[in-house]
């Protein structure tokens, strides 16, 4: 009587890709196109969509939104806590607030870049094709799935931190807070007293 070998342990870069954020978002993606299809009930295959693109789509948004929001960060720091180009402070504080809120939206652009692609290969698969609902309807599921996947398990909340930091110290920048605000003009200088009677 022979027992049967026991599973082998998966290695740590196995277990690391599993619980990636990219490979949950791509089984996601897999889980809606499975959903849609059985509805159609009529294929002509199984899609051959890029994971790899769709994955780098997701994680280049977030990545683009956190280097955003460090250089707004950094920049905001300039006059409010070093005293540097203070005299640009107005500019400086408003170009923050604006880049700030970019930041936190910019996750959310790459979520929408990743679905165009994989709608496409989802309806060229369908053997009835699809109809202009059908694709809105399948791209709006697609954006709604990759909305949650960009800001909690790609890093896109650290975008919306970085953001909103940034966002803050434009406002303060603003406001003159810190070191931010502008020195007083010097008093004028009064006129020399004149000493001795005049020659």
């Amino acid at each position: 009587f022979q027992f049967s070998n026991p599973p082998k342990p998966q290695s740590p870069e196995v277990r690391r890709r599993v619980r990636s954020p990219e490979m949950f978002a791509a089984r996601i993606a897999l889980l809606a196109a499975s959903t849609v299809f059985f509805v159609n009930a009529c294929t002509n295959g199984t899609p051959q969509w890029d994971e790899g693109a769709f994955t780098r789509s997701l994680i280049g948004g977030s990545v683009g939104g956190i280097v955003v929001g460090i250089l707004v960060v950094v920049i905001a720091s300039l006059p409010l806590c070093c005293g540097i180009l203070k005299q640009f402070g107005k500019w400086i504080g408003a170009a923050s607030i604006i880049l700030g809120i970019l930041a936190i939206v910019i996750p959310a652009f790459g979520s929408m870049g990743a679905c165009g692609p994989w709608v496409d290969e989802l309806c060229s698969a369908s053997c009835t094709g699809c109809t202009s609902s059908q694709r809105s309807d399948i791209g709006a599921l697609c954006n709604a799935v990759g909305f949650i996947i960009v800001y909690l398990g790609a890093w896109g909340w650290a975008a919306i931190v970085l953001g909103i930091v940034g966002a803050s110290l434009g406002c303060c920048v603003c406001c003159g807070c810190c070191k931010a605000k502008m020195d007083p003009p010097p008093a004028p200088v009064g006129q020399a007293q004149q000493v001795g009677a005049p020659a």
